[in-house]
């Protein structure tokens, strides 16, 4: 999936929805890091220059 199609249809639709996203889950115990999707947004866009996106756009 292209990233764009992530941040401006996925991560919009589970803010909506309520669901946290999983990052990096692993084991029986599903041990990882879970982020709301604004949170993730932030993290994708943190390293570049680019203009933040926002989860309403």
């Amino acid at each position: 999936m292209p990233e764009d199609t992530w941040c401006h249809h996925v991560l919009p639709d589970a803010a909506r929805d309520g669901p946290v996203i999983g990052i990096n889950w692993s084991g029986p115990r599903l041990v990882g890091w879970s982020f709301t999707p604004s949170e993730v947004l932030n993290r994708l866009t943190a390293p570049s220059s680019a203009p933040r996106h926002s989860i309403t756009d």
